[in-house]
């Protein structure tokens, strides 16, 4: 009922929560194809990106069921807020999707590893939404490195278990460092607008770059010893770039006060603000491996 742009195609992926689903899909790819030289199972995604997406789906409705609307706030949490019903009956009818191919294709060695993951997520999201005193087991368990480490866990797990190997393991430590990276820097990208946003915790904005610039020396380093398959390496080394480049063009344009999913607020009229130019947060850990994925 107020005017509005019209949202850019690729903060419509954020707001499905598809980037999160592709960037998950690409990396188990990867994963598999270095270590285990082979491709993902249709079945293997499949569960991957319902998995993927039931979480963030959960997480955001959880977001969404808390927002104040008078305030600035994320598009993403204005559609979960207002939709809530449609998400939720959504969410039901991809979990029993999911819950089928599970119990039908998937081996029970991979269940297991998946509960153990799962075990992870619950643990997570009782920490950030229901724990008492949340902000107390955010400042000392940071949401973005649960978040980064889960990621690494999940897109990795059926590598454990077919190649379990000192490689793979240092593949996983970086991919959850650069994961955790991007993650803190959305997060301070996004810090204007989300009223999830825990400023005392929010530490120095120079970590996520010390992070990825050392993500990339070790990965190269990693490649040139031949600890790490070159694809890996140069998924983790295009990722780092494409994070190093992102996260210096949004602090050069004042951090996150033009992010595309702002929703900021005015007398008569609310209208949300895109910068159109880099308009998902996740196109980073995108690029490579699609990449790899387009040549091989």
């Amino acid at each position: 009922m107020t005017p509005a742009e019209r949202l850019p195609l690729a903060c419509w992926l954020n707001v499905l929560s598809l980037d999160a689903v592709l960037v998950a899909m690409l990396w188990q790819f990867v994963f598999l194809l270095a270590f285990c030289d082979r491709t993902p199972r249709w079945h293997e995604s499949f569960v991957l990106a319902a998995v993927v997406w039931l979480i963030y789906v959960a997480d955001r409705l959880l977001d969404g069921s808390r927002l104040d609307l008078s305030r600035p706030h994320l598009v993403r949490h204005r559609m979960h807020h207002q939709h809530a019903r449609i998400w939720v009956l959504a969410w039901t009818v991809v979990l029993l999707a999911a819950s089928s191919v599970v119990v039908v294709w998937m081996d029970a060695a991979v269940i297991r590893m998946g509960v153990l993951v799962a075990t992870l997520v619950l643990a997570y999201g009782a920490g950030v939404h229901f724990w008492p005193g949340r902000s107390t087991v955010r400042h000392v368990f940071a949401k973005e490195v649960q978040v980064g480490v889960i990621f690494a866990a999940g897109v990795s797990l059926i590598a454990w278990l077919e190649s379990p190997s000192v490689s793979l393991a240092l593949a996983c430590a970086l991919s959850a460092i650069l994961f955790t990276a991007n993650c803190w820097a959305v997060a301070e990208r996004e810090s204007v607008a989300d009223q999830n946003y825990d400023a005392s915790r929010s530490g120095n904005s120079r970590r996520g770059t010390l992070a990825t610039f050392a993500v990339s020396c070790l990965a190269g380093a990693g490649g040139f010893v031949g600890w790490l398959p070159w694809l890996m390496v140069a998924c983790l080394l295009g990722g780092s770039s494409a994070l190093l480049a992102t996260a210096c063009w949004w602090r050069r344009r004042d951090g996150g006060l033009s992010e595309c999913s702002r929703w900021s607020a005015s007398a008569n009229v609310r209208r949300p603000w895109f910068d159109r130019l880099v308009p998902m947060a996740d196109w980073s850990l995108i690029v490579s491996p699609m990449i790899c994925w387009a040549i091989l």
